[in-house]
């Protein structure tokens, strides 16, 4: 063979050689940046997170632990019969009214963290489907349905969003501020509000069965209190605002 001709073949090999590199660079490089924008998505994501989470463990926190804390309370320690059914006038409308309050604001802040969470990309970050497991799961206890299930406290999940969109006021823009109403104006809409309180009606009068001494549908509030503290043992990890002998399951 030639010089030239082993020149030119040397020359082609290492130019094909060259090509094919930077096309494996290329790739390489592609896939890289790929890696670091996805870690980048994700972290956002997780920060996304963290920040929702920041804004409003603590008022969920304290809603779920008092709805918790009420059930457990009317089944194990009589509260609705010693207050509601035998206490003074006014300590009988505390005990309904409060009652129904609560599980009120619980709905309330979970459909505040609802409407931010539904604008937000959060599908693949796994703090985010532990805390939808935990809701999901109050949820579907409230709606659930079955022969070993009382008909009382069933609610379906469009009446606990309604119950929920009543609690939130609305600023004079229209857009929802990112509280609940207090315990006041709730006891004041539901006696001078006709169409607030007729949302209410059902609960308010599966409440007020509670005070017959011999009442004995216990058992879907008794699911919900479990339910409710799985999710405030998810809110409050490591435990800090309540301690372990306050989250006793029924």
């Amino acid at each position: 063979m030639s010089t030239p001709i082993a020149v030119s073949l040397i020359s082609a090999v290492v130019a094909l050689a060259g090509g094919a590199y930077s096309a494996w660079a290329a790739r390489k490089t592609a896939r890289l940046t790929f890696e670091l924008d996805l870690a980048k998505s994700r972290a956002s994501k997780e920060q996304q997170v963290e920040e929702l989470m920041s804004r409003y463990r603590e008022p969920l926190l304290r809603a779920a632990f008092d709805l918790q804390s009420r059930i457990y309370n009317i089944i194990k320690q009589g509260f609705m019969v010693r207050y509601g059914a035998e206490g003074r006038e006014h300590e009988k409308q505390y005990a309904r009214n409060n009652t129904v309050f609560l599980f009120a604001e619980y709905f309330g802040w979970v459909e505040i963290l609802r409407r931010d969470v539904q604008f937000l990309d959060l599908g693949d970050v796994e703090r985010n489907h532990l805390l939808v497991e935990r809701l999901e799961s109050i949820g579907d206890t409230f709606s659930s349905s079955g022969p070993d299930v009382p008909v009382a406290f069933r609610m379906l999940r469009g009446q606990q969003r309604a119950l929920g969109e009543l609690m939130i006021p609305s600023g004079g823009d229209g857009q929802a501020r990112r509280y609940c109403i207090g315990y006041a104006q709730f006891c004041t809409r539901l006696r001078d509000d006709q169409t607030f309180a007729e949302w209410f009606r059902p609960l308010c009068e599966d409440v007020a069965a509670l005070v017959d001494e011999s009442y004995s549908g216990f058992e879907r509030l008794a699911r919900l209190q479990r339910a409710l503290i799985d999710l405030i043992d998810f809110l409050d990890d490591p435990p800090r605002r309540f301690r372990a002998e306050f989250r006793s399951k029924l």
